[in-house]
């Protein structure tokens, strides 16, 4: 009987008694440095002084595999009550599609709160290069670095490359895009696709010096877009690569995503939405965000996020299977 009126004030509880004096702990799918962690830590920063009984937020790094190792904790064991939320590199969900053997989780169970920013992927190299165009990068050998596989990092360079027939040569295994950076101030690699919000994070200079040459983007405009620079999607002459490059571009629209685990009570679930709601218009937070991640908002909110998992899930099998094919994940 004890048991059963512990578990009934539990469950009674309003948001607000739930987070009053409480730690939550925000998962951040990445390493340290780049723009997932340092607009993770903003977003965190915050979003506490919005949720209902002011709750205090923690940011612990948890990175591997294009954030699919935080996200399969969140999914299948952390604490079901709202106490830690996952922070997502772009590409999320459709990794639980081409990954099914690694990514053990379903996007239509996970709650989906918010996304601060979408995703605008550009392919930059050093202007030292031996190609610094896209005509170039069809005759001469570029290594371009990234993260792994399911990170858009790869993505975007690997579909690119498959679809333009460009001479990428992709190296694989860095643990965060600050990684690549100090890769190409080595000459390991030649460049990365990354996003122009991180390097005017990590090498503002880079962007007006020019010791950077930007090839191709993917994804929503870039409110920091160079002009000159040709679309990937724009570059499609036909129905099937057209609708490759769509899925992959919707963890672009997605963007950087905070969720919380399946079955979080639908009260907490509102509040943490309701906050990341508000802390949008929040004008500390759009001048912190800002300065630190140097770019303007572009938020989706809740069920805007599941609208784009169900489209990513409504994609033909076809074009999964022969993404899948393409980005070297037919084994994963």
């Amino acid at each position: 009987m004890t048991v059963l009126l512990m578990s009934s004030t539990t469950t009674a509880q309003t948001a607000k008694e739930f987070y009053a004096g409480r730690t939550i702990t925000i998962l951040v799918g990445s390493g340290a440095g780049g723009t997932t962690d340092i607009s993770g830590r903003i977003i965190a920063q915050h979003l506490q002084g919005h949720i209902p009984g002011n709750p205090s937020i923690i940011v612990q790094n948890l990175p591997g595999g294009g954030s699919v190792t935080m996200t399969n904790y969140i999914y299948r064991s952390a604490p079901r009550d709202g106490s830690i939320l996952g922070y997502s590199l772009p590409g999320i969900i459709t990794a639980q599609m081409m990954e099914p053997r690694r990514a053990k989780f379903d996007g239509q169970n996970i709650n989906w709160i918010g996304s601060a920013l979408k995703y605008t992927g550009i392919v930059s190299v050093m202007s030292s290069s031996p190609a610094t165009t896209l005509e170039e990068a069809k005759q001469r050998e570029l290594f371009i670095g990234t993260t792994g596989r399911g990170s858009p990092a790869h993505q975007f360079p690997a579909m690119a490359q498959a679809l333009l027939n460009l001479k990428f040569n992709i190296v694989a295994g860095y643990e965060s895009s600050n990684d690549v950076v100090f890769a190409m101030e080595r000459g390991e690699v030649h460049g990365q696709s990354s996003s122009l919000q991180a390097w005017a994070i990590t090498r503002p200079e880079w962007l007006t010096d020019g010791r950077i040459s930007h090839l191709l983007y993917m994804g929503p405009p870039d409110p920091l877009a160079k002009p000159g620079v040709p679309y990937l999607q724009s570059l499609m002459t036909n129905d099937r690569d057209r609708a490759l490059v769509d899925f992959i571009e919707i963890g672009s629209h997605m963007g950087w995503p905070l969720f919380a685990p399946p079955e979080v009570p639908l009260d907490r679930i509102r509040a943490l939405r309701d906050a990341f709601k508000t802390m949008m218009n929040d004008p500390e937070f759009i001048q912190a965000f800002k300065i630190s991640v140097r770019s303007e908002l572009q938020p989706t909110i809740g069920d805007e996020l599941s609208f784009f998992v169900e489209q990513a899930l409504e994609t033909p099998e076809s074009i999964v299977s022969e993404a899948k094919t393409i980005l070297g994940l037919n084994n994963r």
